[in-house]
């Protein structure tokens, strides 16, 4: 097949292929010379901007002697017809190990995030993340998201647009110290606006969402319903999370009055906690 306009399943194939021949004791040269193909058919196929069979997917994974586990996920990677959706179970509360969440984050130019009733797991502290995540997780869900956050210390780096709701602020995540930390954490955090109860909302932005573009292909929406998420890149389907983007423009707050929003809500939970850390004190919320 000629090169294509890679998508969401295809570059997530590709990234499976190319962190198994990473993770194998095959040099890429020897794998060229094994399957027959050329070093740029291979390199495509990895970067999702070519397609292949799924035979001859098996035969790249047989070649790698991949263990039964990764040969199997590969192979229902490349059996998995391509709808322009994508539906990927994770654990409650924590999609940060999903790979196409992680490869879409990692490439992005720009991420838009849109949340109501937490701060953005980009801007997550690590101590409001462990009390969202708890601790039957681990303390490795609490790193992996942490790492997720990465992305920006890169050379270059994706540019954020955050929107929070003013509910978000409002929900007391632990104990007043975690939430003033938090809210300092946006405060000095650029990119970051809020969306007021003032605000007239339109239908479109009653959900929580994501929406990533990139510089070498179409962009792609995201949204996180508990243990499930959706990777769409169907053309219909971003166009209106584009406009959703467009909505969040005009109702939220400049970055510098947003800023204002979070001083206040940062100055609430430190007199909380200072009041609860006194002889005999209680916050009361």
């Amino acid at each position: 097949m000629d090169s294509r306009m890679s998508n969401a399943l295809s570059r997530e194939l590709g990234d499976a292929l190319r962190r198994a021949r990473y993770e194998s004791e095959l040099k890429f040269g020897d794998l060229v010379e094994e399957l027959g193909w050329s070093a740029g058919k291979i390199s495509k196929l990895e970067r999702g901007t070519r397609g292949t069979s799924a035979v001859d997917i098996a035969r790249y994974v047989g070649h790698l002697r991949a263990d039964q586990s990764t040969y199997d996920h590969i192979m229902s990677l490349a059996e998995e017809s391509s709808t322009g959706h994508l539906v990927r179970e994770h654990e409650l509360a924590v999609p940060d190990a999903l790979r196409a969440l992680l490869l879409h984050e990692q490439t992005a130019r720009v991420i838009w995030s849109y949340q109501i009733l937490m701060v953005p797991g980009l801007l997550q502290t690590a101590d409001y993340a462990r009390e969202l995540i708890g601790t039957t997780n681990g303390e490795h869900r609490v790193i992996e998201r942490m790492a997720r956050q990465e992305i920006f210390n890169k050379p270059r780096a994706p540019w954020g647009r955050f929107f929070i709701h003013e509910a978000a602020l409002m929900r007391a995540v632990g104990c007043p110290q975690v939430m003033y930390e938090q809210m300092l954490q946006l405060l000095f955090r650029g990119g970051v606006r809020l969306v007021t109860f003032a605000a007239a909302l339109p239908a479109s932005l009653n959900s929580a969402f994501s929406f990533m573009t990139f510089d070498d292909h179409p962009p792609v929406s995201y949204l996180d319903g508990g243990p499930v998420a959706l990777f769409s890149d169907e053309f219909e389907t971003t166009n209106r999370f584009r406009q959703c983007c467009n909505d969040l423009d005009l109702v939220a707050l400049s970055e510098e009055e947003s800023r204002l929003v979070f001083a206040k809500w940062a100055d609430r939970y430190d007199r909380l906690r200072e009041e609860q850390s006194a002889p005999g004190g209680e916050a009361v919320a």
